[in-house]
């Protein structure tokens, strides 16, 4: 039998056609990018980008200065005052008077300070050019991010009077200081603002030197970028609709000979840019749904990229443009049976205004709509005539007249089975499928061909008529195997035998050679009794408990795969399908080692097991625990006997499970 299970994926609501990327992944699509309301191009910017440029004053506040990574903290000198300063030292040099001019320095009403390193470290004539210089790794950098800056000087300060201090001439702050070697270097980061810095070699003082003829060194600009990213509310909103982004800085990155750049992350795409201003502001449209990172970068140039010549970052955003899908099945596809719909969407609507329902094919409401989590879930039951059609819709809540009251407000009235409004996505209308209804027995299903006794007119007549039936292939201490006399009343019967192999040795399911030992009995038995190659078989895999170790593991799982799949059969594992078991975690590491594992063989889970008593004309939603990793889940047993009457444990299998129909 072929699987007709339908999921229905919401199709755009509005936008144009866009034509995919090559380099966008085959679900997605490049996105559309509009101007803001009553908003201009930006000037020599991108598609799309708006810009405006309002001045706010920056106050520069001293800095954080650090050790720069992997550098140790540089040694005191005890005959030196001990300055709270992280910095590093070493004994390089400056080999040669530096380029750059010293420093202006401003002049002192006080006593000039001496020098206290060799005479012949200084410049021609004993000048001061050349005697240090201060260099800097970068000169933009992002807010908060630590730019390392190295003073060299011509000679040690070890033996003298002097250090090596760096000033942030700014906001006349120190920034690191050494009492020792040619060469000290710290880490620096400040929020945002233009700092410059300058190095002097200097008796050891937590205030810059300003008399004349001290030795100090060039000066170094360093500037720090700041970058916000705000998305418009809702940030999650149908296919088609648009959601406009808002970026912000400090300064006008003109003046940096910089660009607003706005990039995807989830795409690896850039979208547009603004080359002027300290806000840029655009409207994104993606046309598919799906979820998408969107971060603003201050870059040197609209092809540079998150790896390459970006120089500050925003937060990121997080963008949603929905999707929703609805899959609907019965057991009992007749007037009178039981609908099992559930609908799912890519994003959890609880802070948005919207809300996941479930309407007929009039557009009304089955249910209550939900407002958190990615999945909603209702049932109804067929009445006479033809199959009705039933879509997933995500939309607003209508208020009735009376919650503009003051008392409505508060509770949001709601009229009960209104259609939602505002509608942001919809799924194609699907009808309801059939999924199958069976049993499986430890007892012989009939000891009548022709069916008339036995458990098989007892579950048809108390639970209704099974679309399967699950059977020992062999016998073991407490079950008999199935009998030609079975076989020829499911034949009789239309009903599917899911064939089920169990040694009873419940805790021999480790190692590779049990499963290949397993497989082989197992297969056997299927050939002796004509079942046809493609049929799944099940392998038995109980819990833990007082008489089973429920030791099982992936060798075990990998060596019944390999036999089962080589003799031509379906491997099947019936076991505790929750991702933390002992059969999950055996699953997913052999699923890890072998992947096409989970590709060609099916899952039956004996979990979640429930309590209530459901026949096959209420059978419960399909919802089955799923392994945490891939893996083809195709049965469930959602109710053991425990001894009811009749004795069967019951269960639902989608149609692409291999069963075998005599």
């Amino acid at each position: 039998m072929l699987n007709l299970s339908v999921i229905a994926i919401a199709a755009p609501t509005t936008g144009p056609g866009l034509t995919a990327s090559p380099s966008t992944p085959a679900n997605d699509q490049r996105p559309s990018l509009g101007l803001p309301a009553n908003a201009k191009l930006c000037p020599a910017s991108g598609l799309g980008a708006a810009c405006d440029a309002i001045s706010t004053a920056v106050n520069p506040t001293p800095g954080q200065p650090s050790l720069p990574d992997g550098l140790t903290q540089c040694p005191a000198d005890p005959a030196k005052p001990v300055l709270s300063s992280p910095a590093a030292c070493d004994d390089t040099t400056l080999s040669s008077p530096a380029s750059p001019a010293p420093a202006p320095v401003q002049p002192s009403t006080g006593k000039p300070v001496i020098p206290s390193v060799p005479r012949s470290s200084l410049g021609p004539g004993g000048s001061q050019s050349g005697a240090i210089a201060l260099t800097s790794d970068h000169t933009l950098a992002g807010s908060r991010e630590a730019v390392v800056l190295t003073a060299t000087a011509r000679s040690s300060v070890t033996g003298t009077n002097s250090a090596i201090e760096i000033f942030d001439s700014t906001t006349g702050t120190m920034v690191g200081a050494c009492m020792r070697s040619s060469r000290c270097q710290v880490a620096y980061k400040a929020s945002v603002g233009a700092y410059s810095f300058t190095a002097f070699v200097t008796p050891p003082s937590t205030k810059a030197p300003v008399a004349h003829g001290v030795i100090a060194s060039n000066a170094v600009q360093v500037r720090w970028l700041d970058a916000n990213l705000t998305a418009a509310l809702p940030a999650v909103v149908g296919p088609g609709k648009s959601i406009k982004l808002a970026a912000t800085t400090s300064t006008d990155v003109a003046k940096s000979g910089l660009v607003f750049l706005f990039w995807d992350v989830t795409t690896g795409m850039p979208l547009t840019y603004c080359s002027q201003g300290t806000t840029c502001s655009t409207m994104l449209t993606y046309t598919v749904g799906g979820s998408h990172q969107i971060v603003a970068y201050l870059a040197d140039s609209p092809s540079s990229t998150p790896a390459a010549g970006t120089h500050a970052s925003s937060n990121i955003a997080y963008l949603t443009w929905l999707s929703v899908a609805l899959a609907a099945n019965t057991t009992y596809p007749q007037a009178g049976g039981t609908v099992n719909l559930t609908a799912t969407v890519n994003a959890d609507l609880g802070t948005t205004p919207w809300s996941l329902g479930i309407v007929d094919q009039s557009g009304r409401l089955i249910d209550k709509p939900c407002k958190t989590g990615l999945s909603c879930s209702a049932r109804i039951t067929l009445g006479a005539g033809p199959t009705p059609y039933f879509s997933a819709v995500v939309g607003s809540l209508p208020v009735a007249a009376s919650a503009w009251t003051f008392a409505g407000q508060l509770l949001h009235i709601v009229t009960e089975h209104a259609p939602l409004v505002n509608v942001q996505a919809r799924s194609a209308a699907v009808q309801p499928t059939r999924l199958l209804w069976g049993v499986d027995s430890c007892k012989p299903m009939t000891t009548d061909a022709a069916g008339r006794g036995g458990l098989l007119p007892q579950v048809a007549q108390i639970l209704g008529g099974a679309d399967f039936w699950g059977r020992y292939l062999t016998t073991t201490p407490n079950c008999p195997g199935i009998s030609s006399t079975e076989i020829a009343a499911a034949a009789h019967f239309r009903v599917g035998i899911l064939p089920i192999y169990n040694d009873y040795d419940c805790s021999a399911v480790s190692y590779w050679e049990h499963g290949q030992d397993y497989a082989a009995a197992a297969t056997a038995a299927a050939a002796g009794l004509g079942i046809p190659k493609g049929t799944v078989i099940m392998i038995d895999i109980e819990p833990p408990g007082a008489w089973c170790s429920g030791a099982v593991d992936s060798g075990f799982i990998e060596g019944w795969y390999y036999g089962v799949s080589n003799a031509g059969y379906a491997p099947g594992y019936y076991g505790d399908g929750t991702a933390s078991s002992n059969f999950g975690q055996a699953w997913c590491g052999a699923v890890a080692d072998r992947p096409e594992i989970a590709a060609k063989s099916y899952l039956w889970s004996f979990e979640p097991s429930l309590i209530a008593s459901y026949p096959k004309e209420s059978a419960p939603a399909w919802s089955p625990n799923h392994v945490g990793c891939a893996g083809n889940m195709a049965a469930w047993q959602y109710e053991l006997s425990a001894g009811a009457t009749p004795d069967v444990d019951r269960d639902e299998a989608l149609s692409k499970l291999p069963l075998w129909y005599p």
